[in-house]
């Protein structure tokens, strides 16, 4: 066996440092988007369709993944995204207005866009072996929700002390630093794999199936209804129930600890339970939860159903990409590359979407978009397992599909 020309545990550490950043960048916009209200005089419903341009400059680059990685390779366009994190931040910084907080959210989104992607792609492309890359994926989305566990505290902590909404983009500045360094002296492979050269072509001749693009759906509407939930669940509780806003942060808080706890355990749960099954499962609970958490007028009944929905909601973002990649002989970085875009696009709209509502009908329906995505979430699964091609193709590996 040939020595691996890269770096493995480096490679590692930039998969999950990716995952964090994108976390942090999504799982705060709820405990940002108060202050930033305050600072700009605008309300919440302009502030969050200024978020859109974040999630537009995330998008882009999702979607251009595999021409960047074929052009660029794996190193160059982590240290351009890396260094521009640190110069935006630096900037914004200088000039904290409101022009430039649009421009910053749109290029740090961007930057952002990039790390998810080739985070992604670095985790299929050192874990050739399905069930080792299922249980991998699961585990550095484990980062994404550990970036939303400590820096809702975070924050928290912060603005209780008087900390403008600026911190939030120094730590991006920092995280990007961290990036940087990890890059510029990491080895990476190449986008080819050398060790099967006739699976590029193998894997264009094989159709995907339906079931791949009800997959392509499904993550649509889980990147459709996550988000929604995360950024308007704090100012619902604050309006609704007069809670003060570090109290409200608390039950956003308690949905990541608990997906992290979540992403923790679910990497062993995948090797013993079937993934499909997993799957209609935790979305199952995750709508009866969501649902609660609208409708509710229990405080703590609501922060109940927050720790429960974290959890169960915890696999599915991984669990849908691995039962996509299960759906073809061969995964590829094509396949992966449209799951990815597709989920993307929930993120893209999200916010101008459940702007919208909040505009028309109030926060708790923009909260309720949320409870709507995950009804549609749960009927695409179901339709998707039912022409599900995975059990066949790797009928050696039923028990873990």
């Amino acid at each position: 066996m040939t020595q691996q020309p890269f770096s493995r545990g480096n490679l590692n550490a930039i998969s999950y440092l990716s995952y964090y950043f994108v976390g942090a960048l999504v799982s705060t916009l709820g405990i940002v988007l108060w202050p930033l209200c305050q600072a700009f005089n605008k309300d919440p419903s302009f502030i969050g369709q200024v978020f859109t341009l974040m999630n537009l400059g995330m998008f882009v680059p999702i979607m251009l993944g595999g021409l960047l990685m074929k052009k660029w390779g794996l190193k160059m366009p982590l240290v351009i995204a890396a260094a521009a994190t640190v110069v935006i931040s630096a900037v914004l910084f200088i000039t904290p207005t409101l022009t430039m907080f649009s421009i910053a959210v749109a290029g740090i989104g961007a930057c952002g866009g990039v790390f998810m992607t080739l985070g992604s792609y670095l985790v299929v492309r050192i874990n050739p072996d399905e069930k080792r890359r299922s249980a991998s994926l699961i585990f550095t989305d484990f980062f994404f929700s550990l970036a939303g566990a400590t820096l809702s505290f975070l924050l928290a902590w912060l603005f209780k002390l008087g900390a403008t909404w600026m911190a939030m983009y120094g730590i991006m500045g920092a995280l990007g630093a961290l990036m940087l360094a990890l890059s510029l002296r990491c080895r990476f492979p190449t986008t080819e794999d050398e060790s099967a050269p006739s699976t590029p072509q193998a894997t264009a001749d094989e159709g995907w199936g339906a079931a791949v693009y009800l997959l392509c759906f499904a993550l649509f509407a889980f990147l459709l209804a996550e988000p929604i939930f995360t950024m308007w669940t704090p100012g619902y509780l604050q309006s609704r129930f007069t809670l003060p806003a570090e109290e409200a942060a608390l039950f956003t808080t308690v949905y990541w600890v608990t997906k992290a706890i979540g992403l923790f355990v679910n990497q062993f749960t995948v090797k013993w339970m079937q993934l499909r099954t997993f799957l209609l499962i935790c979305t199952v609970a995750g709508l009866l939860a969501i649902a609660i958490i609208a409708n509710s007028t229990n405080t703590t009944l609501i922060l109940i159903a927050c720790g429960v929905f974290g959890f169960f909601n915890s696999g599915l973002f991984s669990g849908l990409m691995s039962y996509g990649s299960l759906q073809i002989s061969q995964s590829s970085p094509t396949l992966l590359s449209a799951l990815l875009t597709c989920g993307t696009v929930g993120t893209l709209v999200f916010a101008s979407v459940s702007s919208l509502v909040n505009q028309q009908f109030g926060i708790q329906a923009a909260v309720n978009t949320s409870t709507v995505a995950y009804g549609v979430l749960l009927i695409t699964l179901i339709a998707a397992v039912l022409c599900s091609r995975a059990e066949r193709l790797h009928r050696n590996g039923a028990m873990d599909i």
